[in-house]
């Protein structure tokens, strides 16, 4: 009697579980799994357009998308669609988004030397290509009192029969100054790379990072590039230590890898009886700066701000 009642009770327990795991197998063949699709990549990587303007049809030899190659002034007036060249640029100039794209605090004391209305030059719109056709344009057209330029910069793509406008913000900078798009993992920055030497010792270049975020550039974070500085020795009482920071950047699928390196040498003084012109040490850092909603949040403070003046 023992005997069948075990048999009964290990048998039903065998039925509940063939019924779960029929029902688990059930839910799961009537749930849709993910199926690969050629085009998830591509909307996973493109950021969204948030002006887009009709062109032509191009000629095609195949299947595959076409990156066109625009005018700097077609640009400017499918980044302004109010823009009539005829009638020039104007102060109160909106972009395709109906933001004006002068009423920036990065411009504020920029001034048109032309005055306004004003003739757009195509010396002044700069374009410089990246990567999957990905072009970032920027419109030199104001003027500072220490020599930078300033004006719109927009993230902007021609492809097939459209050009795509994905996001717009202000840079004011040295006239020199290289702005680029860069690929990081799913993201599309705009990076701007400047340098400023007020005298041979106090040299600074550094690059800022913009976002692509609701159709704006939005600045995630700056860093120095190369920096250098000379300062009074802490060790070596009436010399004079220079500092000199080189910095390696590396794009990683997310985020950006910053290798710091900062020499310090006593620079060379006169006095033959005076131990100068040596290097005294090499320090090395590394940190990252991680994407965080519309920010590039850095896994530790720069090496300069924590080396510079201890020698």
């Amino acid at each position: 009697m023992r005997t069948s009642l075990g048999s009964t009770f290990f048998g039903s327990v065998r039925r509940s579980l063939g019924l779960m795991a029929t029902v688990l197998a059930w839910a799961g063949c009537g749930a849709s799994p993910e199926q690969p699709h050629m085009e998830v990549p591509t909307r996973s990587q493109a950021p969204i357009a948030v002006c887009t303007t009709p062109l032509g049809a191009p000629k095609r030899a195949g299947s595959r998308a076409i990156v066109r190659n625009l005018d700097p002034e077609d640009w400017a007036r499918i980044l302004m669609p109010s823009y009539v060249e005829e009638k020039g640029l104007t102060a109160t100039e909106v972009d395709c988004t109906g933001n004006y794209v002068f009423a920036n605090e990065s411009l504020r004391g920029g001034i048109s030397a032309k005055g306004w209305p004003r003739i757009l030059d195509p010396e002044e719109i700069e374009t410089r290509a990246g990567p999957e056709g990905m072009r970032v344009v920027w419109l030199r057209v104001l003027k500072f009192e220490n020599g930078d330029e300033g004006g719109p910069i927009a993230l902007v793509r021609a492809v097939d029969d459209r050009a795509e406008i994905y996001g717009i913000g202000s840079f004011r900078g040295p006239a020199k100054s290289k702005i680029e798009p860069v690929r990081m993992g799913n993201e599309n920055l705009v990076v701007a790379e400047s340098k400023v030497c007020p005298d041979p010792d106090d040299c600074r270049k550094r690059a800022q990072f913009y976002l692509v975020r609701r159709g704006r550039l939005i600045e995630g974070a700056a860093v120095d590039l190369e920096r250098t500085a000379v300062v009074p020795s802490v060790l070596e009482r009436g010399l004079y230590a220079r500092y000199q920071l080189q910095t390696d950047i590396q794009y990683k699928p997310n985020g950006i890898q910053l290798l710091e390196q900062v020499t310090v040498k006593i620079i060379h003084y006169e006095e033959e009886t005076r131990d100068s012109d040596r290097e005294l040490r090499r320090v090395e850092f590394s940190r990252f700066l991680r994407v965080e909603r519309d920010t590039l949040f850095s896994s530790n403070d720069p090496l300069w701000e924590r080396v510079v003046g201890q020698d």
